[in-house]
């Protein structure tokens, strides 16, 4: 995705990277079509990694999307019949981009960026025909919302509020959705054997019939180990149950001290599964404030840190992300790859001419390139080492990429 976005009814806004604005409008589309424009703008945004917020109602979904985002959406525009997502595409903080930029300063800083969305409240049940499917399915991570907080007024589905409960009830949601899919192309698969038994058929049934057997004792997909090849066979499913899922608690103020421990809220060793807590209502309030009046109304609840750097930090743990730099004539970035990414992929990831064109790289770590005070100060220390395409990877990794077409 390139730069931020903003939801109004009818215009999405997209600020772009270089310096100019685009607008993507529906007003010229039929209301009942304006899912399909945001389909599209979904589509439009795929250059990093991709968030999705939800849950069922009333857990705190916009208003963790508004202290993620610094959005301002108004946290009752679902109730007024609004279907759109909220979409946004936020940089993502590195100090590391920030100390590079000190001893570049002639140079414009582009970090990292991470798009969110956020849904509107599911209802229980609901998630397997829900028309936001596609944008879960479209997710390279979900984040549920859950609610953890007591409020008489607020009404939730549930008698009682239960974060354990409502992660369970999820869960067993997304394998449902998932065995459903499962079930349907299996069907459609034995048909299409029957007329013809073909290898890639007969290899896509066995791997599927695999999967209906997990799923079908109430797992979710992520437990599962796949070889490469079976992994290229199915992830055009976008199967949910195999994404990597972050739970995140809702908690009323008296309970702001489990969020540094969530796991005494709810604990889980699944694979890909992570849980994290925070208070919507106290955050939103410190969201407002600057400077010391921010610190001291931090200490006051005792809160180290506001979730946006939580968040990042456990998402990029979950989608077992790396971060990596390069410094070009006019700019220093911030790229977010895979853990054991090879040099000439992540060469890719820049543009695909360097890819082709790959002659090696030159590669220095983050602390040496401080330590010198330059690439080329650092090249003079011999501390910038010179690497081949199957070269991995690390993160903080700072690069120069060779290359000749």
């Amino acid at each position: 995705m390139r730069g931020t976005g903003a939801v109004t009814d009818y215009t999405f806004m997209i600020n772009c990277h270089g310096n100019r604005d685009a607008s993507l409008s529906i007003s010229k589309f039929p209301r009942q079509y304006s899912f399909l424009f945001y389909f599209l703008v979904l589509i439009y945004y795929t250059e990093c990694m991709n968030f999705t917020l939800f849950g069922y109602p009333k857990t705190g979904k916009t208003t963790l999307f508004n202290l993620l985002t610094g959005a301002r959406i108004e946290t009752q525009a679902y109730d007024t019949g609004k279907k759109e997502p909220n979409l946004r595409t936020c940089p993502v903080p590195d100090w590391r981009l920030d100390k590079l930029g000190s001893i570049y300063p002639e140079k414009e800083l582009k970090p990292a960026t991470m798009d969110y969305v956020d849904l509107a409240g599911l209802s229980y049940g609901e998630i397997k025909t829900t028309a936001y499917l596609n944008y879960l399915r479209r997710a390279d991570g979900l984040a549920h919302v859950v609610r953890g907080f007591i409020n008489e007024q607020i009404p939730h589905f549930r008698k009682e509020i239960s974060p354990t409960k409502d992660i369970q009830s999820m869960e067993e949601e997304l394998v449902l959705a998932d065995f459903i899919s499962v079930e349907s192309r299996l069907e459609k698969l034995e048909k299409e054997l029957k007329r013809e038994k073909t290898l890639d058929g007969e290899k896509e049934k066995n791997i599927l019939e695999q999967i209906h057997s997990h799923l079908d004792k109430g797992e979710a997909i992520r437990e599962l180990q796949f070889t490469p090849d079976e992994e290229k066979r199915i992830r055009h499913f976008a199967f949910l149950s195999k994404k990597p899922i972050l739970h995140i608690i809702n908690v009323d103020e008296k309970d702001i001290p489990l969020i540094d421990t969530p796991e005494k809220i709810y604990s889980t060793q699944k694979k890909q599964t992570a849980v994290m807590a925070f208070c919507g209502e106290i955050e939103l309030e410190i969201l407002e404030l600057e400077g010391k009046e921010k610190e001291d109304f931090l200490a006051e609840f005792g809160l180290r840190e506001l979730s946006m750097n939580k968040f990042i930090r456990t998402t990029y743990g979950l989608l077992e992300t790396i971060t990596f730099f390069t410094i070009g004539k006019q700019e220093i970035k911030a790229w977010t790859i895979k853990k054991n990414t090879p040099a000439i992929t992540a060469a890719g990831y820049i543009h695909s001419d360097i890819e082709r064109g790959f002659i090696r790289a030159e590669v220095v770590l983050f602390e040496e390139l401080m330590k010198h005070g330059s690439f080329q100060a650092a090249k003079e220390k011999a501390a910038v080492r010179l690497e081949g395409k199957d070269y991995i990877i690390q993160d903080g990794d700072v690069i120069y990429f060779r290359f000749s077409i």
